[in-house]
């Protein structure tokens, strides 16, 4: 289970770069991904949503919305 956590933290990071939204969690697709067990489930959301947001933190979007909202600014990263 750990291993799959930190999957899905480097998941999470890898969409972010790729310019992904928070709305894009592919756990938050119960009809892909049915849930099983909610606890197990909750645990990989939260490890993309954590590894999307360390990636938006080190691109320097830290004021991102965490609701549906949107800002008016893009995403470039630099490495």
């Amino acid at each position: 289970m750990f291993e799959n956590l930190l999957e899905m933290q480097a998941r999470g990071a890898r969409d972010r770069a790729r310019g992904r939204s928070l709305a894009d969690n592919p756990m938050s697709k119960p009809d892909i991904l049915p849930i099983v067990d909610f606890q197990e489930w909750y645990s990989m959301f939260d490890a993309w949503r954590f590894g999307w947001s360390i990636e938006d933190a080190m691109a320097g979007h830290i004021n991102m919305p965490w609701d549906s909202g949107t800002l008016a600014q893009t995403y470039t990263r630099t490495v």
